[in-house]
């Protein structure tokens, strides 16, 4: 089960340093104010909602603050499939595509806040003060980017003698395995991310690599491996009796998702003075959930063994539901936003 673990917490390191390649700075510059404020509000509010709801319907509060912060991110390959086949264009499909990749980041980013909280809760029988506890976390996620910074450095420094693919493979692995490993069991006690290191690592490769297409083009054949792996692995833990229990709960998921994507793009878009159909009908657009709250429930199945079963079935539970209503939602979305129009006017013609 040891070598499993590994394989799991590889997988979604690498799928973190992904994420973060995703996150080009000038790239996010061009996409301007409205999709900044709608991106970060749309993942916030989903995390609120959710963690509100499912601690109301009887979670343990840092438990649901968990399962929040797996709840925020959206799958982007669900909407973007949708959004080529309809070939639809304006405000709705830009604002679609743009969150997707960026709520990734900061669904990884509350994980590792989430559960490095959880984990200090868990470890310190309660005679830590507060301040003390808060004061461990910060600086677990401090150490956590800095060992991201040295290890992108050095993926970057090296990347330099690398000539075939295969090359560019085994560096970027061996780096990113090495930093993981020294940082997987924490320092001193105190709780340390290899997600967050690696998505660091990724963020500052795609932002001052020279090289940065060789590096991250040779590990877009690992992503729909594990993605694969992911969902054979969480499906064999799901328990149908667990789900069944967990109803109330699961129930204050979905509305949780539904309501705070929705409304975090309403405000976003309001705040930002997007195009109303953008305010209006975007939200619809992101509840597809899979790939990384997959790879999410997975870690955090191993790395809290007690509340595996819940987590597992909260999470699987939900992603059948929102990959059901998510392409029909968007479809939706993309057809009041007059969007997919343009295209059956020409296939008529």
């Amino acid at each position: 089960n040891m070598a499993l673990t590994w394989v799991i917490n590889f997988a979604l390191m690498i799928v973190a340093f992904n994420v973060g390649g995703e996150l080009n700075i000038n790239g996010l510059k061009r996409l301007g104010k409205p999709i900044a404020v709608i991106v970060v509000l749309e993942s916030i509010a989903a995390f609120i909602f959710i963690s509100f709801l499912v601690y109301i319907a009887g979670l343990p509060l840092l438990q649901a603050l968990l399962i929040g912060a797996i709840g925020t991110a959206t799958a982007p390959a669900v909407t973007v499939t949708v959004i080529k086949e309809y070939r639809a264009r304006g405000p709705i499909s830009q604002v679609l595509l743009a969150c997707t990749g960026i709520d990734d980041a900061i669904g990884l980013t509350l994980y590792a806040i989430t559960s490095t909280i959880l984990q200090s809760h868990m470890n310190s029988a309660q005679h830590l003060q507060i301040p003390v506890i808060v004061l461990q976390i910060i600086i677990g996620l401090v150490i956590s980017v800095i060992v991201g910074i040295i290890a992108g450095y050095l993926i970057n420094l090296l990347a330099k003698y690398a000539r075939t693919e295969i090359e560019y493979i085994v560096l970027t692995l061996g780096i990113l395995l090495s930093f993981g490993g020294l940082i997987q069991n924490g320092f001193r006690g105190i709780e340390l991310s290899p997600l967050l290191a690696s998505m660091t690592a990724g963020f500052l490769i795609t932002n001052w690599s020279k090289k940065k297409k060789h590096l991250f083009s040779s590990l877009d054949t690992f992503g729909p491996v594990f993605y694969l792996l992911y969902f054979v692995l969480a499906g064999a833990r799901l328990k149908l009796k667990m789900l069944i229990k967990l109803g109330k709960i699961a129930i204050g998921y979905l509305i949780g998702r539904f309501v705070g994507k929705y409304v975090g793009t309403f405000i976003g878009g309001k705040i930002s003075h997007a195009p109303t159909t953008v305010t209006k009908y975007a939200g619809m657009g992101l509840i597809s959930q899979a790939g990384i709250a997959i790879g999410l429930c997975v870690v955090a199945a191993q790395q809290f063994p007690s509340l595996s079963d819940l987590i597992v079935a909260i999470a699987l539970g939900t992603t059948i539901v929102t990959e059901l209503a998510g392409p029909l939602l968007t479809k939706i979305a993309l057809t009041k936003g007059n969007e997919i129009n343009a295209v059956s006017e020409i296939s008529k013609s």
